[in-house]
């Protein structure tokens, strides 16, 4: 699976792309969301795994932004962040996100939680 990272943390970013990479997964990234969204149309992932809260375009105004994309139709979003109140989940699936993880995400569940999250979702 094609997978790409948006969070403005470098570190979580490493560990996701080393968890994702591990369980054979195809990954990119960005810690701007602003200048994701190029990459992002440019790799057509099946996946992007999005930071809540980021600077200059947030994780819900990202979301937007990819849903309006044609092409990018079938990818599926999923949120992640350390916001853990159901408020925020139920924000990121109004915004399109098709799954939510809380941070900090645990490396030895991380892989297994984003295919459960795409294969409920397809």
């Amino acid at each position: 699976m094609k997978v790409f990272i948006v969070d403005d943390d470098h570190e979580v970013i490493e560990v996701m792309t080393a968890v994702l990479e591990n369980a054979g997964h195809e990954v990119a990234s960005n810690v701007s969301g602003a200048r994701a969204v190029s990459d992002i149309m440019a790799m057509k992932p099946d996946c992007v795994i999005i930071d809540l809260m980021m600077a200059a375009l947030d994780g819900l105004e990202l979301c937007d932004e990819i849903n309006r994309l044609p092409n990018l139709k079938k990818t599926k979003i999923i949120m992640v962040s350390a916001r853990d109140a159901e408020h925020w989940k139920e924000k990121a699936i109004e915004h399109g996100a098709v799954g939510y993880i809380t941070k900090p995400i645990d490396p030895a569940q991380f892989a297994s939680q984003i295919t459960a999250i795409i294969d409920g979702a397809a």
